[in-house]
């Protein structure tokens, strides 16, 4: 006899970076007791879904928690599923690296739980055609993606209620859809609903299938849902009714289903992720636009059949959208070819090394997804999950040059440096690193890595301090988003006191009040060295919210570059001739870096090439980011200056500044800026205003320091400083 056949998939993971806390949060509200529950229903059979994040998590903090898992598993009654190791979107790794992923995860679930994983979770169901091959190849057998996917190559409702075959290359792979509806209504309306879909699908010709799949921390962690789940019993009542209605339905596996049932036949999947990705990956006037045009679907007769038409854009548009997730991105995709060169390397026998393990590891970790781009959670705007990619990429860079430059003792996070065995080990790179078809210049050393991109403002885009494996200049512009029209009408911080939770799509609350005052946009990229010149009467106020005249070309301009390695240092001169106050005016900014110091040092000059005098303000405007604005341990020290506030969340001016500190007490670093010439320094928050789930939030995101030198100069006179940048 047949019976409709449900398979329910939750997907449970946090992200490398995460706070201790918000794992241990996730996993008492939301891991252990939606296994309580499953655990008191033996008629229940499921499918899960744990990152290695997690599993690692579990083994350190809860081993009991694996000893379940592998009962159930041993029962009959879980399914578990592989995927990437710390979840990665596949499709923008290297092949290498995706085999590598799954492998990894596979190869934890068979020792540790037990089980020989066929299928897998596809990380925010990012979906590309080349994408079977590699999956085919790391041993998958079969992946679910949404319905949404399989309704953009025309299929319908009534032809997703099993499985496809696809391939690529002759890899071939079975996909199966998750229905969205299901997503909406599981567990945000009442069981008795999901039960009456499920009855709709009743059949006596074939075992009809329904496919619920989706993130375990709508189970518990997303806002009002421990209430709704767990405390008024929602999950309980919920399988208490798949048991009651066995008779006609049957909870199942993936891989029971494919033993069950033959495919419904081949498909090609477009490009794509769930439904609401594509709108979140869109510019910020097509978000609106795009919007828009889904109200008006929504208001037509058969404007649902008009949709799986709209798609929006792609994951990788958010490259597009956010520089910052671009040049992670190509700089993770520079490391890996670095690791797997060390790797492959002649007379290596890397591969059975514990230290290239690490390597490989600290690749695989700064895969992660998380803080490469942004929607409905913080992403990338958290600091702490960038700063976390920027720590094991740093890591994996380190032991691939020492295994290829054979440069003794590795350095590893929150430890002092240690002295290569070649004191002199000084590299340049030159390429276009971030595929915006110019060339960058990367200048590396024992101690420092720096990122310069002549032809955006000759700005320096990253400065890795080694000994901590710290990007201190991981910032992030500050942007309009589509959603930021909302906050204005928002509710502070109000939870439903009752009745059904809503999904977090479907929130719109602030975490503080007057947050739209605190919408600010730049109209260029952050980062540092970036050259401006100021018109008498702009203050720090109107810089800052970006309301005032730039009297200078310099800073969105383009600078010609020229190397040469001197036997002690490197040395980069960036020089550009462009308008400074309505005069023709030259600039050139020197940097040097040597080998064992860490410190950078920036020379200026600026020429006037025009016959009247040049009167103007220079400013050369850096932005550090130490990840905590207000915290008590991380703060400003000028010498020679008492300071009202001084954590680097303060704004303020302060005049005659030879030299300022940023010191992180925490990370134990400390950040100096020196001044050959006294300046005036202007210092302010770099803060950005978001959506997470829990409702719209303000970001520190780092903090501009600014020197500013007045300067009068004669026809074809120049001036010249020098600006000292230590780590410590």
């Amino acid at each position: 006899m047949s019976k409709v056949q449900f398979i329910f998939a939750i997907h449970n993971h946090q992200p490398v970076g995460n706070f201790d806390f918000v794992a241990e949060e996730a996993y008492q509200k939301s891991y252990r007791p939606f296994i309580e529950v499953l655990k008191r229903h033996p008629g229940i059979r499921m499918t899960l879904h744990y990152t290695g994040i997690l599993y690692r998590f579990f083994e350190e903090k809860h081993p009991e928690f694996l000893d379940t898992i592998r009962g159930l598993v041993s029962e009959g009654r879980v399914e578990v599923l592989s995927g990437g190791f710390y979840e990665p979107v596949l499709a923008v790794l290297p092949d290498e690296d995706k085999v590598g992923q799954i492998r990894m995860l596979s190869d934890y679930v068979r020792k540790k739980i037990g089980y020989d994983a066929r299928g897998m979770w596809l990380a925010e169901r990012v979906w590309e055609p080349h994408l079977p091959r590699a999956i085919a190849r790391a041993g998958i057998d079969h992946v679910v993606v949404d319905d949404f996917h399989f309704k953009m190559t025309g299929l319908r409702d009534d032809d997703l209620d099993g499985y496809y075959l696809t391939e690529e290359q002759g890899d071939l792979i079975k996909i199966f859809p998750g229905s969205e509806r299901l997503r909406y209504l599981i567990p945000f309306h009442r069981p008795e609903e999901t039960i009456e879909f499920l009855a709709t699908l009743k059949s006596t010709g074939r075992n009809r299938l329904a496919v619920m799949a989706d993130d375990g921390e709508k189970f518990g962690v997303w806002p009002e849902t421990y209430r709704t789940v767990y405390e008024e019993g929602w999950l309980e009542r919920f399988f208490t009714l798949l048991e009651q209605n066995s008779q006609w339905l049957e909870t199942t596996t993936f891989a029971d289903y494919i033993r069950k049932e033959p495919a419904r036949g081949r498909t090609y999947l477009p490009t794509a992720s769930y439904m609401e990705m594509g709108e979140w990956t869109l510019p910020t006037a097509a978000m609106m636009e795009y919007d828009n045009a889904l109200a008006l679907l929504k208001a037509m007769p058969d404007g649902g059949k008009i949709r799986p038409f709209i798609k929006g854009g792609t994951w990788r548009n958010f490259l597009a959208k956010y520089s910052e997730s671009n040049h992670m991105q190509k700089r993770m995709l520079m490391v890996s070819r670095k690791v797997h060169k060390a790797l492959e390397s002649p007379g290596s026998n890397a591969k059975l090394d514990r230290e290239a393990a690490h390597m490989i590891d600290h690749l695989y970790q700064c895969q992660c997804n998380d803080a490469y781009w942004h929607g409905v959670f913080g992403g990338l705007y958290l600091p702490h999950l960038r700063s976390a990619v920027y720590e094991h990429l740093i890591q994996a860079e380190y032991l691939a040059d020492k295994s290829l430059k054979k440069l003794g003792p590795v350095l590893r996070a929150k430890t002092p440096a240690k002295k290569t065995e070649d004191p002199s080990w000084l590299e340049i790179e030159r390429g276009d690193f971030d595929g915006d078809g110019h060339e960058e210049v990367m200048l590396n050393s024992e101690l420092l890595n720096v990122f310069v991109d002549p032809a955006d403002g000759g700005r320096i885009t990253e400065l890795d301090w080694k000994p901590r494996s710290f990007n201190l200049m991981n910032t992030l512009t500050r942007r309009r988003e589509g959603y930021h029209d909302k906050i204005a009408h928002a509710e502070k911080d109000k939870d439903a006191a009752g009745g059904e939770a809503k999904t977090i799509h479907d929130r719109v609350v602030v975490k503080e009040a007057g947050l739209q005052h605190h919408l600010q946009y730049d109209w260029y990229n952050r980062a540092s060295l970036m050259d401006h010149f100021l018109e008498t009467g702009v203050d720090l106020a109107s810089f800052m919210r970006a309301e005032y005249y730039e009297a200078g070309d310099f800073v969105l301009g383009a600078y010609a570059a020229s190397l040469r390695k001197q036997k002690d240092a490197v040395v980069l001169v960036l020089e550009r001739e462009g308008t400074a106050a309505g005069l023709r005016a030259r600039l050139r900014k020197t940097l040097l870096l040597r080998p064992s110091y860490p410190e950078i040092v920036v020379r200026y000059e600026i020429a006037n090439g025009d016959r009247e005098e040049l009167n103007t303000t220079f400013g050369s405007e850096f932005n550090f980011s130490l990840l905590a604005g207000n915290a008590p341990d991380r703060y400003y020290d000028i010498p020679g200056h008492v300071l009202d506030k001084r954590h680097l969340a303060s704004i303020g001016e302060t005049n005659n500044v030879g030299r300022v500190s940023l010191v992180d007490e925490w990370l134990k670093l400390k950040v100096t800026l020196e001044f050959s010439e006294p300046a005036i320094l202007w210092r302010a928050p770099v803060e950005t205003v978001s959506q997470s789930e829990a409702g719209f939030e303000r970001v520190y995101q780092s903090s501009m320091v600014m020197p500013l030198w007045r300067i009068s100069l004669g026809p074809g006179r120049a001036w010249k400083a020098e600006i000292r940048v230590r780590v410590e």
